[in-house]
């Protein structure tokens, strides 16, 4: 093979390498989606006060915890536990994936991926509403 050739094969084999890590946590959040039954829905009625303080102080948080939409990218470099939105959205994301995982070698993959998913399609009134009311 002429050098060009190995230049091109190089710079092909590592675009592919580089498409495919970036690809790689947006696959694994639809994987873990995939295999949940349902998404959850949120509260009807609101947590009392008590609720709420009771929740965030097992969860070891303060009262002001901002809640922000999550990625997979995001959760990941986060260290998902490490970040209060996460934390917060975990506590549904595992009363939920109890009853409706339907492969529990998934269960974190699967608790990973509606944690994102519960960050970025539910206002942070209702986590911290849903959460507060699964008496955590």
């Amino acid at each position: 093979m002429t050098r060009r050739r190995v230049l091109i094969a190089t710079a092909l084999m590592m675009s592919m390498l580089l498409c495919a890590v970036a690809a790689a946590p947006w696959v694994l959040y639809w994987k873990g989606l995939s295999e949940i039954e349902g998404r959850p829905t949120p509260a009807t009625h609101a947590a009392t006060t008590e609720q709420i303080d009771g929740m965030l102080k097992k969860l070891r948080l303060t009262q002001s915890v901002q809640i922000r939409p999550s990625s997979p990218y995001s959760y990941l470099l986060q260290g998902g536990a490490n970040d209060p939105s996460a934390r917060v959205a975990w506590v549904v994301a595992r009363a939920y994936n109890v009853q409706h995982l339907s492969n529990r070698r998934f269960w974190h993959l699967s608790g990973a991926a509606l944690t994102v998913w519960l960050t970025r399609n539910w206002t942070p009134s209702e986590l911290i509403t849903a959460a507060a009311q699964l008496n955590y």
